[in-house]
This record gives structure tokens, C-alpha cells and sequence, in this order.
């Protein structure tokens, strides 16, 4: 089989030919100047076009922007930005963080009293938000003294200034020295980022201009490119993963990224931008592979399915790949060209890798941490890799702290990408930072003798027994997908049931099944719950299983906020004692 080379490899001789990059600005320069003309951005205009933006236009506009938001004052200025995804914010973000002052996104559906403090927390000076969001950030500035000023992004608001505006002010000064002059501190500050807050309150995580650099070249060096493949943007941009990883490696590679503005049209754009390739958290691509599934069944062709994939899994080893030819239907509501899901930000199942596989479709699975910048490792796109998330990135180093008898430690990285710690928060950092410059992650994993890493689960959800035994839920989660795949939520936690006679402490899952004569079929949920428990050991099974109607919280990534669920049994759900 033919190596596939990184983008580090593929772009030595071009965009990298006088080495790797040593900035956001150094790269836009480059691109600039080597690739002017050719198309990186795109995005749907209100008529469903799609509008592309080439290197040079990209370059232009950070320039302008950037010249525009000095001359409004905002030099220093701590900027926040609250919106849907768009070209202008990536744009924004860029020109903010390389020499304007300090960007911080926020999710655009925090909560009105959230929203009020993670201003408050990153001590935002300036917003720049949707046309959509300027009532909560006119309520937002009474209760955050700083934030003066509030910039649409969008479209022009009477009384607040627009981004157009700004760029258009920027590109009529007669000095355009000021802002592509500066002397960039790549040591300084240049980007808050707040955790996810799954396991407790959202921590202000810094990140430098060394670090976002660092990020890009780690993610190109274990990105793999077949010729011009396009990806889309799916994930909110104040995810870590999405303009720090995913957008800024694309770029830096000279690659076409299109830009889905919400979640909610996801699979409506992927039809019209038909990317080769998508970023996505594991409950996207979870949902990916249920849905190619239930579609087959559906139109009753699942058992031939399941014989198409016999027969290219025969072909695939005499090199010849024929997945494409023979599941057409299977491609066409991912716009027909998709053949690489990227996937990071928690555990994916092993099944659904396999199963995406043979049905021609690689899974990269990465692992990464908003504090490591945030990409950590990523494995190859080949089968023998899925259990793992590859190996650390280049420049990364990884250990292993409290190692137990099974060779399971809490993983702890260190290297250029990884910040320095939280803003305004020294007793945070000296927590989770060490003084030789390592971070302990707070997850739990093994490193093989090939250097591998296989995680095991967050040591803050670990489940500490009566008996001293350690449960990770997030292992059981796996198995309880492989054979409940009708579930669209899988959570398991540990909770108190009250037998009448007694309480006690019991290992529970909690199921949420949409469809509701599924969820009503409770004797062939215990029967397949039973098969879950026939392959984990005595002390990992569940006990108690929670049918609720309606789904977990969750966060902006799809993850369930396990700090939300109850600390007892319910009563109405299924005893498998």
C-alpha cells in the first residue's frame, strides 16, 4: 500500500520551503505570497451560493480589520466574539490574535447568566457578536463593567459599530504600517479559551501565539491529504478543535475549508459543499453511522449492504477499493464525495470506526485537550490504528503519572503547544501544571511499547466502588453502544437505588431512546442490557438502567454534562439485579 504523506511532507517544498511556520501572520504571508489566487474559505451566501475567498482576500481582509479595530482604540483590548460560523469569524479571530490584542470566542447559546460571567472572566473590553445576540450583550454590559464596546458582525445595527465598516475604515488609512508592522510577542498572550465545563465551572485556558503556531504544525504533521481534497467546518468555532486545529492546519496547508454556519444545517450544506473530508465530535459521527444503517433497513436493503461490504472487504485485500462504486446511496446524503471523518474532543467506539471503514469511509480519531492547544495525538487513518489515538504529536511528550498494576496512569504532556495555565487563576494552575512544564491531563490511559496512546477515560468520572474497584464509564459506554444502538444517549454513573428495604449504591445507565416504541419494548431493552452485562466483568455491570424521555443536557459538543445527572434511581426505570 502507498505511504500517504502529511501536509508537513507534502508542503516541505512550497508553503514550508523556509521552514516550518513561526506564526498565524507568518503563514498568511506565505500563502499570500505564493498562492494568492487560489481559494480558501467558502461559505453559503443568504441565496445558498457559495462565496469563495482565496489566500490573498484572506490575507487583505486580517490586514484591514486589523488596522481598523487600532484605529477604533482597541489596541491591547480584550475581545470576545459571540456568534454563528462564518468566514469573518475565523477572520476575526485571526486578526485579534495576531496583533490587535487578546480573542476569546464564546459559545453562541451560552445562557444569558453565563454569557455575563465568561465576559466578565476573559475581562472583555469588546464584543464582536451577531446581529442577532445585541440585546443580551447591551443586558451583558451592566453587569461587566469593562465591555464598552459591541461590534455586529453580521449586518449593520443602527448605533453599534459593523465589521465592514471597520474594514473599510482600515483600508482607506493612508498608513497601512501600523497594524502588519507589528513586532509580534509570540510569548504573549493571544487567545482565552474556556473549557467545556462537562465536570465543573469553565476554566480560562491561555493560549500564545507560540502555542496556536505550535497547534497548526502539530496538526499538519498528522493530517493526510489525498490531492485536493476539500473538508467542511461543522463544530462551533469556540471550540477548541475547530479554528485552532482544523481551519488553521487547513489554511496553513493551502486547502479549501467550507464553513457551515450552524450545527442545525449541517446535513443540509454537506449536500451542496460535498467535502472529502469533515471534523466532527464522536457523537456526530455516531449519529453518521446509525443513520447510514437505519436508511438501509428501511428501504430493505440491509442485507445487501451487509453483503457489499463482505465483498470489498475481499477486494480491499487484493488492492482494489470498490466502496464508492457499489454504496452510492450510502454517500449521497453526505454530498457523495466524503471518504475522511477527523474526530476528536472524547472516546469514539471502535465499532462505528470498523463499521465506517467498511463502508469506505477512514476515521482519523484524535485526541486532544483545550489546554494542550488543543491537539495532543492522532491516529493513523489505517484499521490497525483504531484503537488507539495514535501517537503524540511531533513536539509533544508524553508520560504516564500513578501507574497502577494494569498499566493505566493519568497522561501528562508537555510541549510548545501546551499553554501556560488559566487567566487570573494561579491556584488552578499550579493544580494541573507542573514546574518542568508538564500538564496533567485529568484523563486516564495506557501507553504501549510502539508509543501509542489508548485512553481509558476521565479520572474525574471514574467511578470509585464500595469494593475499591475503579470503573471507567466511559468503557462501559462502548460496549453498551455495540449492542444498544438504537439509543441516542449513553451515560452510565454511579447513583443510590432504594430497594423498599434498603438503600444502596448501584451502577446505573441512563438510556434515552427517541423513538418511542423502541423505548416502550423494555423486555428487549433488559434482554440486550443482559448482553452488556455478559461481557464485563462482575463488577463493571449494570444494575440499574434509566429510560428517560428526553435526552441529557448537553454541551455545545454534544457532550452530556455528567455533573447534571441524578444521585438516585428514579424507580421507574429497569432492575437487571
Amino acid at each position: 500500500m502507498k505511504k500517504l504523506r502529511s501536509e508537513r511532507e507534502i508542503q516541505a517544498k512550497t508553503l514550508l520551503r523556509d521552514g516550518d511556520y513561526r506564526s498565524i501572520r507568518d503563514m498568511l504571508g506565505r500563502i499570500d505570497a505564493i498562492i494568492p489566487n487560489k481559494p480558501i474559505l467558502a461559505e453559503l451566501d443568504k441565496d445558498k451560493n457559495i462565496r469563495y475567498h482565496n489566500s490573498h482576500e484572506l490575507y487583505e481582509e486580517v490586514m484591514n480589520l486589523g488596522d481598523g479595530l487600532l484605529d477604533a482604540g482597541l489596541a491591547g483590548a480584550h475581545i470576545a466574539i459571540v456568534s454563528d460560523n462564518c468566514v469573518r469569524y475565523v477572520i476575526a479571530d485571526i486578526t485579534i490574535s495576531s496583533g490587535v490584542g487578546i480573542v476569546t470566542p464564546i459559545d453562541v447559546n451560552a445562557p444569558q447568566d453565563l454569557l455575563e460571567t465568561l465576559l466578565n472572566k476573559c475581562d472583555a473590553d469588546a464584543v464582536l457578536c451577531g446581529a442577532g445576540h445585541i440585546d443580551r450583550l447591551v443586558k451583558a454590559r451592566s453587569a461587566c463593567p469593562r465591555l464598552k464596546t459591541i461590534i455586529t458582525i453580521d449586518r449593520k445595527v443602527e448605533g453599534f459599530p459593523f465589521y465592514e465598516e471597520l474594514v473599510e475604515a482600515g483600508k482607506a488609512l493612508k498608513d497601512h504600517s501600523k497594524y502588519r508592522n507589528i513586532d509580534l510577542d509570540l510569548d504573549a498572550p493571544a487567545k482565552i479559551l474556556f473549557t467545556s465545563g462537562t465536570t465543573g465551572a469553565n476554566k480560562a485556558v491561555v493560549l500564545t501565539n507560540a502555542n496556536l503556531t505550535a497547534n497548526m504544525m502539530n496538526c499538519m504533521d498528522v493530517i493526510h491529504t489525498v490531492g485536493e481534497q476539500t473538508s467542511m467546518s461543522v463544530l462551533p468555532m469556540h471550540h477548541a478543535t475547530e479554528i485552532n486545529t482544523h481551519i488553521m492546519a487547513r489554511i496553513g496547508s493551502g486547502r479549501l475549508t467550507y464553513i457551515n454556519d450552524n450545527m442545525r444545517n449541517m446535513m443540509a450544506n454537506i449536500k451542496i459543499f460535498q467535502p472529502d473530508i469533515v471534523t466532527v465530535v464522536p457523537m456526530i459521527a455516531t449519529a453518521f453511522y446509525r443513520n447510514i444503517w437505519a436508511a438501509a433497513k428501511k428501504a430493505g436493503k440491509d442485507e445487501k449492504l451487509r453483503k457489499g461490504i463482505k465483498l470489498c472487504n475481499l477486494l480491499r485485500k487484493f488492492g482494489v477499493d470498490k466502496t464508492h462504486d457499489l454504496f452510492k446511496d450510502v454517500y449521497e446524503p453526505f454530498g457523495g464525495r466524503l471518504t475522511m471523518i477527523v474526530c476528536g474532543g472524547a472516546m469514539l467506539n471502535p465499532v462505528v470506526i470498523k463499521g465506517m471503514n467498511d463502508l469506505g469511509i477512514g476515521i482519523q480519531n484524535g485526541y486532544g485537550i483545550t489546554e494542550c492547544g488543543p491537539l495532543i495525538s492522532m491516529n493513523s487513518d489505517t484499521l490497525s490504528e483504531h484503537l488507539s489515538v495514535g501517537h503524540p504529536c511531533y513536539g509533544i511528550e508524553a508520560k504516564l503519572a500513578d501507574v497502577d498494576e494494569n498499566g493505566i496512569g493519568e497522561l501528562c504532556v508537555r510541549g510548545k503547544s501546551v499553554a501556560k495555565g488559566y487567566y487570573k487563576d494561579p491556584e488552578a494552575t499550579a493544580a494541573v501544571f507542573s514546574k518542568d512544564g508538564f500538564f496533567n491531563t485529568g484523563d486516564s490511559a495506557r501507553i504501549d511499547d510502539k508509543g501509542r496512546i489508548f485512553l481509558m477515560g476521565r479520572k474525574k468520572n471514574t467511578i470509585v466502588l464500595a469494593n475499591g474497584k475503579n470503573v471507567c464509564p466511559e468503557e462501559v459506554e462502548n460496549v453498551i453502544e455495540k449492542h444498544l444502538d438504537y439509543a441516542d444517549d449513553i451515560v452510565v454513573y454511579q447513583c443510590v437505588y432504594d430497594s423498599g428495604h434498603a438503600q444502596r449504591e448501584v451502577l446505573c445507565a441512563g438510556l434515552y431512546i427517541s423513538d418511542a416504541e423502541c423505548r416502550a419494548n423494555r423486555s428487549a431493552i433488559k434482554a440486550d442490557m443482559e448482553k452488556v452485562n455478559a461481557e464485563l466483568p462482575d463488577y463493571k455491570r449494570i444494575e440499574y438502567v434509566e429510560l428517560p424521555d428526553t435526552g441529557y443536557e448537553k454541551t455545545s459538543t454534544r457532550k452530556i454534562k455528567r455533573t447534571q445527572l441524578p444521585s438516585t434511581c428514579s424507580g421507574n426505570g429497569l432492575n437487571l439485579i
